[in-house]
């Protein structure tokens, strides 16, 4: 189905997936999909026949712009330009774009890893544990019936314990209790996540009649249970059926359960392998740690002489509580040495990120160029390069901004720069290089990755800047001969949103008189946040346009450090929510030769 991709405006980088009827006008603001019924709707975009698409106007001609005319009533193409207010968008129907699925799985089945109701789980984050072969289980949306609980042939239900007291107190065999401290003693102190939960097994099967077992650990990434530890008494025959259907009934209620003599039930939905395997008994025990389950413990047996009884619920309930103290611990100390790794490789990371800034100013006879780059995290999505082709006066100057931030954003940043510097080299065009550059991204990207950009080509021959935009911020430029700013729209359309639009990219000219400034900026500097919330320049480029007529007589140099301290002074203290880019540009009032 196609799309509407927001460029501009409030939702700049959202797209909005379109169904055979869709309406569309404000919520809250901004712009939205609504019901057919919303009042709020000023027009919709119909599917009349496969691959047609008709947008129709609900209000006056100039409330909607296809490619910058009023519309009452029209088909759309492929990369038309929709306006609507201050917010622009454009019409994708390549059809290349992957379609997200909903995970059903045990965001569902756990109130407490869906962050409703039971907490979140957002900090019970485990990931993929490499330890030999290893199978995943991705479960349905919770549905338990009965009749189903019933087929499953459930004989015992242990509730969770709530503290050490209660597990003491349920637990009557001295012997068992004796087991369970040396249980406790033998798991306490192992710090490797993987190695804890290998031992537990071990631990498991010398005091538990189990011929099979599993421990299952809930991967919130992928929204599934993976087991990461499996043992068995009969060699080669470590996996377990595990039923769907326990599991789900586990993870509901938290419940142990103990479904003994499961060759009288052939209804089981483990169906037929019950039978072939001789299974004849199960346990499925939780692992909780402060409401979160974090797993479970899943155990069966073969020899009829070795089924499961109360006792045997009890004492695995009581172990996989401390078990899941001892867990806790583990990923805790885990994250600890992951964080530390992590924050090595940023480092390292964000250090080969500043080395491929540029390192040399471009040669002019008559610009100026600076440029500098401020990340808020370790690696920036933010982009500006300086491609200096002769050393004699031809050079190019990029400016971009990757959708996110954070690692994955920097990296899209380096595989852009990868593209702009040999497309530079092969043509001065710079709506060519835009055009070529956003195939590749779109390419070699996720399509919820975006990229804003500016490129311009000077020739100190031509005396004048040839540019092109790809929806990036404007263009500030001060004209010495009135100290004024005006703001020049950048247009076009971000880089990897659409395969081919090349029609969309269009070049510009730019002279600067002597005197005359240029400033490129990034989103970071508009949306610099105060401690009170407030953007620097929330409504309009005023902000910024004042800074530029403050400084803009300045050197090239001098004008970005102004601006930075500036902004620095508006933000006091506050933590910076983006990346802040800024190149300027100066035409020096006496150069050394005019063109």
């Amino acid at each position: 189905m196609p799309r509407l991709i927001m460029i501009e405006g409030p939702r700049s980088g959202d797209s909005f997936q379109l169904g055979p009827e869709s309406f569309i006008g404000f919520q809250n603001g901004h712009i939205a999909l609504l019901p057919r019924q919303d009042r709020n709707a000023c027009c919709y975009i119909r599917g009349t026949a496969p691959e047609r698409f008709e947008l129709r106007n609900m209000g006056p001609p100039e409330r909607i712009l296809v490619n910058g005319e009023g519309v009452r009533q029209t088909l759309l193409h492929h990369g038309d330009l929709i306006s609507i207010a201050d917010s622009l968008m454009i019409f994708d129907s390549d059809g290349s774009q992957t379609e997200s699925s909903g995970i059903t799985g045990l965001a569902q089945l756990n109130p407490a890893a869906a962050g409703a109701g039971g907490g979140a789980m957002g900090d019970q984050r485990f990931g993929a544990i490499q330890a030999g072969e290893h199978s995943d289980m991705m479960l349905g949306t919770v549905s338990i019936r009965r009749e189903d609980l019933q087929r499953e042939n459930i004989n015992f239900r242990q509730k969770h314990y709530a503290d050490h007291a209660q597990v003491l107190s349920e637990i009557k065999d001295d012997r068992r209790v004796k087991t369970l401290f040396q249980v406790i003693a033998k798991i306490s102190t192992i710090l490797d996540l993987q190695t804890l939960l290998d031992e537990l097994l071990s631990v498991i099967f010398e005091v538990l009649p189990a011929d099979r077992g599993s421990i299952l650990l809930y991967d919130e990434g992928n929204r599934r249970l993976r087991t990461v530890a499996s043992r068995s008494r009969r060699p080669g025959n470590a996996k377990v059926k595990i039923s769907k259907t326990i599991v789900k009934e586990v993870l509901r209620t938290r419940d142990s359960l103990l479904t003994a003599d499961a060759q009288r039930d052939q209804r089981l939905d483990m169906a037929m392998s019950i039978v072939d395997e001789n299974i004849r008994s199960a346990l499925c025990v939780p692992l909780v740690r402060q409401e979160h389950i974090l797993g479970i413990v899943f155990l069966d047996t073969f020899e009829a002489g070795r089924q499961f009884n109360r006792d045997d619920c009890e004492l695995l309930t009581a172990i996989a509580m401390q078990a899941a103290m001892a867990l806790e611990n583990a990923r805790l100390i885990k994250e600890m040495g992951d964080r530390e790794r992590i924050r090595h490789e940023l480092d390292l990371a964000s250090m080969i990120q500043k080395q491929l800034l540029p390192k040399k100013l471009p040669r002019s006879q008559f610009i100026e160029v600076y440029g500098k780059m401020i990340p808020a995290k370790e690696m920036s999505g933010d982009y500006f390069d300086f491609m200096d082709h002769d050393g004699e006066g031809n050079f190019h100057i990029c400016i971009g901004d990757v959708s996110g931030k954070g690692l994955p954003a920097g990296l899209v940043m380096i595989m852009a720069r990868s593209y702009f510097r040999p497309l530079t080299k092969a043509t001065e065009s710079p709506r060519a290089i835009l055009a070529e550059a956003n195939r590749l991204l779109h390419a070699d990207t996720r399509r919820d990755v975006f990229m804003s950009a500016l490129l311009l080509y000077w020739s100190d021959a031509l005396g004048k800047f040839i540019w092109s935009g790809a929806g990036h911020e404007h263009l500030i430029v001060y004209r010495a001969r009135t100290r004024r700013a005006e703001a020049i729209k950048a247009g076009g359309c971000v880089l990897a949103a659409v395969r081919d639009a090349d029609a969309i990219f269009q070049e510009h000219e730019l002279h600067l008189e002597p005197g005359d400034s240029l400033v490129l900026y990034t989103d970071g500097v508009t949306e610099a946040k105060n401690p009170a919330g407030e953007f620097f320049a929330q409504d309009s480029l005023d902000p910024v346009k004042r800074l530029v007529e403050l400084y803009g007589h300045l050197s090239a140099k001098d004008l970005l450090e102004a601006i930075l301290w500036e902004l620095k002074q508006f933000i006091n203290g506050a933590e910076q929510a983006d990346d802040i880019t800024v190149v300027t540009v100066k035409r020096p009032a006496n150069p050394m030769a005019g063109p």
